[in-house]
């Protein structure tokens, strides 16, 4: 049986493992499964190698996602890989592992293209240009994080938010985005806290219509909220919670004041499915068109309820 990997840290618990097997059928992959390598966050670099080196090595493993260790990935095993694409280079991550024909690993780093369709969905088009107060705040820097700041940020003048606030609690990492995106505009990039309270106090000046996003994966991968509790959103603000899945603390702070507030409140079930869809799309050497991506969500959203 041929192998799918998907590295993360609790990959049994994830909705791919009963979407798959509907998704193989559909693409007559049904000689394929899911195979799951859970590495707790901080896990050594030796031993995110180590599974990468296992990935190489196996025949019947055609390629991986990777969620919260795609950074580790580039710094840890970038040497196995014979090639890798531009976001990966730039980013310094690999998000999707496909194989060539003869077995050596090609590295992706997907989130640059997730994001940017993914936020096609949630902001109406022209959004910065109909409300040129509004600001953005993006809290965590990882991969996902960053992708999201360089959408924001990568606009024409008029067409990005009036000021774009990226808050990461890891130091080495903040140094990283800080030297990466030196050039964009309208960006500060700034230390947070486990108490949340400089996101906090961020949150208190953004005017209507901002948008303010949860990429530290709190809520999933790690308990708890990035902001406080009792923090009040912005009026009229756009909130985009990454996970779809686990305790979601800050997506139900958010949906708590959706109507007080007049918020557009959104989880990350259409990133979900754009992540791993584009990753198959690698993997198992098929065009995604838009027809194909719309036939997948629709067998997808049944599932989500069960």
């Amino acid at each position: 049986m041929k192998q799918f990997w998907f590295i993360g840290v609790s990959t049994g618990q994830s909705m791919i493992m009963r979407l798959f097997p509907v998704w193989a059928k559909m693409l007559g992959l049904s000689d394929t499964c899911m195979h799951g390598v859970d590495l707790p966050p901080g896990v050594t670099g030796k031993e995110v190698r180590q599974a990468v080196e296992k990935l190489l090595e196996d025949p019947d493993a055609l390629g991986a996602l990777v969620t919260t260790h795609k950074l580790a990935v580039w710094e840890e095993a970038v040497d196995l890989f014979v090639e890798v694409d531009e976001h990966a280079s730039r980013l310094g991550e690999i998000s999707c592992i496909s194989k060539k024909k003869d077995g050596r690993l090609i590295g992706h780093a997907k989130d640059p293209i997730t994001s940017a369709k993914a936020m096609g969905l949630i902001l109406k088009k022209d959004h910065w240009k109909n409300h040129p107060q509004a600001k953005a705040l993006v809290l965590g820097c990882g991969g996902a994080g960053t992708a999201i700041i360089e959408q924001l940020t990568s606009g024409m003048e008029g067409s990005i938010p009036k000021e774009i606030t990226g808050l990461e609690s890891n130091s080495e990492r903040l140094e990283k985005v800080k030297n990466d995106l030196k050039e964009s505009k309208n960006l500060i990039l700034e230390q947070s806290d486990l108490s949340g309270k400089a996101a906090a106090e961020i949150m208190d000046r953004l005017p209507p219509q901002s948008l303010i996003v949860n990429a530290t994966g709190m809520g999933k991968d790690l308990p708890g909220s990035p902001i406080p509790a009792g923090t009040e959103f912005s009026m009229q603000g756009i909130v985009w919670e990454l996970n779809y899945r686990g305790s979601l603390e800050f997506y139900n702070q958010a949906r708590k004041q959706e109507s007080k507030r007049k918020l557009s409140v959104h989880d990350g079930w259409d990133y979900f499915l754009l992540g791993w869809s584009s990753v198959m799309e690698e993997v198992f050497h098929f065009e995604l068109t838009e027809s194909l991506m719309s036939h997948m969500k629709e067998t997808a959203n049944p599932l989500r309820n069960l």
